[in-house]
């Protein structure tokens, strides 16, 4: 398996890493249950870039399987581009459906982390006591300057 971490791009949601990792990509919808094997040439948490013989329409549903550690897994067809002027070969744009590390690249960057953690504060307001900072910076006659009179 060969890899490189590429730079990131506005817009990306984690780092891409260029990697060739063998599957075999099965459409699931009812047009047509093909199947067939390639290898991604890009990979993140939330998806890859395979080439294939046949387009794909995007939103089509497909499974991947025979992924590194013997996982399967389901994802969509984000996008589906023509490589070169012959028709042979599609790069076709696959989101993950569950996101994550499938590809089980080692180690994984640090944008790569399992979910976003999102920070929770708990506040709670204190009793209001009077004559106590900074209850005591304010008059009834108004505002309160320090060092005025």
């Amino acid at each position: 398996m060969e890899s490189t971490v590429s730079s990131q791009h506005t817009g990306q949601r984690s780092t891409r890493i260029r990697a060739q990792i063998p599957l075999r990509l099965t459409r699931l919808d009812t047009a047509g249950q093909t199947s067939e094997r390639c290898h991604t040439l890009v990979v993140n948490p939330q998806g890859c870039g395979v080439r294939l013989s046949k387009p794909l329409e995007p939103g089509v549903p497909v499974q991947l399987d025979e992924l590194p550690g013997g996982k399967s897994v389901t994802a969509r067809v984000a996008n589906c581009v023509q490589l070169g002027t012959e028709g042979k070969y599609w790069l076709v744009g696959l989101a993950l459906d569950q996101p994550g590390n499938v590809w089980c690249i080692h180690p994984e960057p640090a944008d790569w982390g399992s979910k976003p953690k999102v920070a929770v504060a708990v506040v709670e307001a204190a009793p209001a006591k009077k004559n106590e900072w900074p209850y005591s910076q304010f008059s009834e006659k108004g505002e309160f300057h320090p060092g005025r009179k």
